[in-house]
């Protein structure tokens, strides 16, 4: 993960690393192409916890899942928004270890994410859950 300072004269400055962050021309936070596999958290995708924030998923049929790191691999307020690009089929997301929670689900469950949905997932300051909302769609 890079080093980040914030500095009156130059704004947001990147000290180290190679980071996938921009902030213009909009807010650009990197991004990762994972396929579904598996039904459970021993079996599925693992979402890299440094391969960027936006994860794009593809291969979801309503029982394969994806999950996200364990809540020890990263610093409190790191934020994963997960798309389903299946139109059809839900997508369940886990928690990186049974030990690890999406609230409002319990340990080791997952969060089902509906057809062309996306979940926001922040890890909490304490490293016990990962808050998480599910955007509505709403048309025009």
């Amino acid at each position: 993960m890079p080093k980040v300072t914030v500095t009156s004269a130059r704004g947001l400055v990147q000290e180290t690393g190679s980071a996938p962050l921009s902030l213009a021309p909009g807010l650009g936070i990197g991004a990762q192409s994972v396929t579904a596999t598996g039904a459970n958290i021993n079996n599925c995708t693992q979402i890299g916890a440094n391969a960027g924030g936006a994860v794009l998923v593809s291969g979801a049929d309503g029982t394969k899942a994806v999950k996200l790191p364990a809540l020890s691999e990263v610093p409190a307020g790191t934020i994963f928004m997960i798309l389903n690009l299946n139109g059809s089929n839900a997508l369940e997301v886990f928690p990186g270890v049974a030990g690890d929670q999406i609230h409002p689900a319990g340990d080791g469950a997952a969060i089902t994410v509906a057809a062309d949905g996306m979940l926001l997932c922040i890890s909490d300051s304490a490293g016990v859950l990962w808050a998480s909302a599910e955007p509505a769609v709403t048309g025009a």
